[in-house]
């Protein structure tokens, strides 16, 4: 009885060490919309988020927790980029290859793209690359 008291008591230990780390993962993970704040208070160009696409969109399926596209008014009608959060590197590296792929081509010369951890910033051919710089900062920072 004396052994089996022993292995529940180590049992439920290992439980509360689980429980306390994931919860503690968990609050401070953070969100799209965060970042979105952080852009603003460094005095970065962001508004209207608009509408998600991710169910129309070819890429969809990789594996997105969250995605939220962006305008930035001053690159032009329409311009600005995208912030997506993704479940695992994996997939997150599959959606920036294809944005670098891209940004390579004649489409789309110049296209910019940043990762880091689970978080992806694309933007428009139309930032220069220091504007691009100041945005991968404030993500730098997080």
């Amino acid at each position: 009885m004396r052994k089996y008291t022993g292995l529940i008591f180590l049992l439920g230990l290992i439980l509360c060490i689980t429980a306390a780390c994931s919860s503690s993962e968990s609050e401070s993970a953070i969100s799209l919309d965060d970042i979105v704040t952080k852009f603003r208070e460094a005095g970065l160009e962001i508004e209207a988020p608009t509408g998600s696409f991710s169910e129309d969109h070819v890429l969809a399926n990789l594996g997105l927790i969250d995605e939220q596209p962006f305008l930035v008014p001053a690159l032009g009608e329409g311009e600005g980029g995208y912030l997506f959060l993704f479940e695992n590197k994996t997939d997150l590296e599959k959606l920036k290859d294809f944005y670098e792929e891209t940004g390579k081509s004649m489409l789309m010369p110049n296209l910019h793209a940043y990762a880091q951890d689970n978080i992806l910033l694309q933007m428009s051919n139309q930032m220069s690359q220091t504007e691009f710089d100041r945005y991968v900062e404030v993500i730098k920072g997080l």
